[in-house]
């Protein structure tokens, strides 16, 4: 009975995904011991890093992380101080949040940060097999993406 167990679970996706988020999980954490930031906080700060005048809205977008949860980041990065709020520009009555110097400070780094967990995360395969995963995951994303906006078109 045990090896059956066992079996499924080296063939579940979905067990199979989450322990490679897991694995990456750990392998942040290994790399920013010191930081007080999660990967999510860190995937905010980066996208407010490469574009101003972001709103919530806009974040859920890019990174891909649901409306409370992005929500809930902001609000501790802002009593962090590494956000700051504003009216935005664009919209007088919607706000966006742009790095504060301590935000910006926070975030100097992080692409050499992930490239550095990737190589790790991805360093048993060969270089054609990483590429391919990463295009397999992308696909992945893409498909569902397409598939959340047909179900909330037709709901």
């Amino acid at each position: 009975m045990r090896q059956d167990n066992a079996t499924y679970f080296q063939r579940s996706i979905l067990h199979l995904l989450r322990r490679v988020d897991q694995c990456a999980t750990q392998l942040y954490s290994n790399e920013t011991s010191d930081n007080d930031l999660t990967l999510r906080q860190l995937a905010i700060l980066t996208a407010i890093s490469r574009e101003e005048n972001l709103s919530q809205t806009d974040l859920v977008t890019i990174t891909g992380i649901d409306r409370s949860t992005v929500a809930g980041i902001v609000s501790r990065l802002l009593k962090k101080g590494l956000l700051e709020r504003r009216r935005s520009p664009v919209d007088g009555r919607a706000y966006c949040v742009k790095l504060s110097k301590r935000g910006t400070k926070a975030v100097a780094g992080a692409d050499r940060l992930y490239t550095r967990i990737e190589k790790r995360l991805l360093s048993g395969l060969p270089a054609t097999e990483a590429t391919q995963f990463v295009s397999t995951l992308k696909t992945i994303l893409g498909a569902q993406t397409i598939d959340d906006r047909r179900q909330s078109a037709g709901a």
